[in-house]
């Protein structure tokens, strides 16, 4: 009997590894090319707003390019209450393909949308409009992502998977955004990149969505199901979406954290990857090409790094890690202070040293989130405080900077993010010392 029942095992193995393996890839494809889609925004801001909000002053055009910018995370928190809810009932598969699809074609309109010369004040409204549809598509995304990627992490390394998911795929879209930012801006003159290139960074995020859309169709919904819809107590609650939100309500302490573990990293993230280098290209005048490529390799040392923060966290405890690297955030957000004149030299420091640090919680802040948040409502929980968050916090983040610089207070964005950072430890210790760490500990 054992010589006949080896055989049949073997290829059952084979399949759950194929199928993990598909899993990762319509994962980690799609995560990256939903941060690429919206960090391309960022990243084209200064080219793309005398566009769309004309003036004589350069400056004044680049804060509304990026109050659009910022109103574009204000429809997140609306993307995770209408799906998130949705992926833990029905399909995780359905709201990933939803997503993945919305974010590539909004990408694509905005590289053909007609300008303010064009349209006048329309066009800025449906620059607007497709904004707040990738705002509703990234709002379900990260908490489905992080859910399902939870639950396909061998034991014991939890960590460094969500390093890889949550981590380096999400940089690597990053990369993506300034890596082909920097070849435009390399391969045509000051005035073609003013005039019409910055529009092939969203043409290219447009098309490589139909890769991505192929590969999260094949993603196996039974390995999903397998994962996300266990048969235990808590899950048996969630048969209506009532059920979802009572029991979120009970873990509310737990959805504060995740907002601020998540809202204080990204108030560094977005100064990092969209303020400073806009401030650079339109307040500083900086070479771009310069500016694209030290963004560049700020992005390589964040993705390759990655999966060895993760993989700390899983040998140190995560709350012991992620307490070491969020109070290391705070001297990092002084920084930018240095930065308050021409000159490409401390950009490069700035971005890459300081950055380093930024990119170090950057890799942690999915896995934190996602320990915080029980089984059943995992999906729904990591959605919304994510979508919270960044709306909160990371949205606002260039605007505040770049604001901030002009009027001759900067100090006073160090100070703000410092404050958030450590206010994201506090209530995280809070909830871990009254049981509302799942996962890790």
């Amino acid at each position: 009997m054992n010589i006949i029942a080896q055989p049949s095992a073997v290829p059952i193995q084979l399949d759950k590894q194929t199928a993990n393996k598909r899993m990762t890839a319509g994962l980690g494809g799609g995560v990256a090319l939903e941060w690429y889609d919206w960090n391309v925004y960022g990243v084209m801001a200064a080219f793309l707003s005398p566009h769309f909000f004309p003036s004589d002053d350069p400056t004044t055009s680049l804060l509304a390019g990026l109050a659009v910018y910022g109103a574009g995370f204000c429809a997140r928190p609306l993307g995770a209450v209408l799906l998130g809810p949705v992926a833990d009932r029905i399909s995780h598969k359905r709201v990933m393909l939803i997503s993945v699809t919305a974010m590539a074609v909004c990408s694509l309109l905005i590289s053909l949308l007609p300008t303010y010369k064009d349209l006048g004040v329309t066009a800025a409204i449906a620059l607007l409009i497709m904004r707040l549809i990738q705002g509703l598509a990234t709002g379900a995304e990260a908490g489905v992502a992080n859910a399902i990627a939870i639950e396909l992490a061998p034991p014991g390394k939890e960590g460094h998977y969500l390093g890889l998911i949550g981590g380096t795929f999400i940089q690597l879209g990053n990369l993506g955004s300034s890596l082909v930012a920097f070849l435009v801006s390399a391969s045509v003159a000051p005035e073609a990149m003013r005039e019409w290139a910055w529009r092939i960074p969203f043409a290219v995020g447009g098309v490589l969505g139909l890769l991505i859309i192929y590969l999260r169709t094949t993603v196996p919904e039974t390995l999903i199901n397998r994962a996300m819809h266990r048969q235990d107590e808590s899950s048996r609650i969630q048969e209506t979406t009532g059920g979802v939100w009572t029991t979120l309500w009970s873990v509310r302490l737990s959805l504060l954290a995740v907002i601020l573990v998540i809202g204080s990293v990204q108030i560094a993230n977005y100064a990092w990857n969209t303020g400073l280098p806009n401030m650079a290209n339109t307040v500083f005048k900086e070479n771009s090409t310069y500016v694209y490529g030290i963004m560049t390799l700020m992005v390589l040392i964040w993705m390759s790094t990655a999966p060895l923060v993760g993989t700390f966290a899983d040998k140190v405890r995560p709350s012991r890690a992620f307490t070491l690297l969020r109070l290391l955030l705070i001297p990092c957000f002084f920084l930018t202070l240095l930065y308050s004149e021409k000159g490409i030299v401390t950009f490069f420091f700035v971005t890459v040293f300081g950055g380093a640090i930024v990119g170090f919680n950057m890799a942690l802040y999915n896995f934190i989130a996602t320990t915080l948040m029980p089984r059943a409502v995992r999906t729904t929980g990591v959605a919304l405080g994510y979508a919270l968050g960044v709306s909160l916090f990371g949205g606002t983040s260039p605007y505040l900077l770049v604001w901030l610089q002009r009027e001759h207070i900067a100090w006073m964005f160090p100070v703000y993010g410092s404050l958030i950072a450590l206010l994201s430890v506090l209530v995280y210790q809070i909830a871990k010392k009254r049981g509302r760490l799942y996962i890790g500990e």
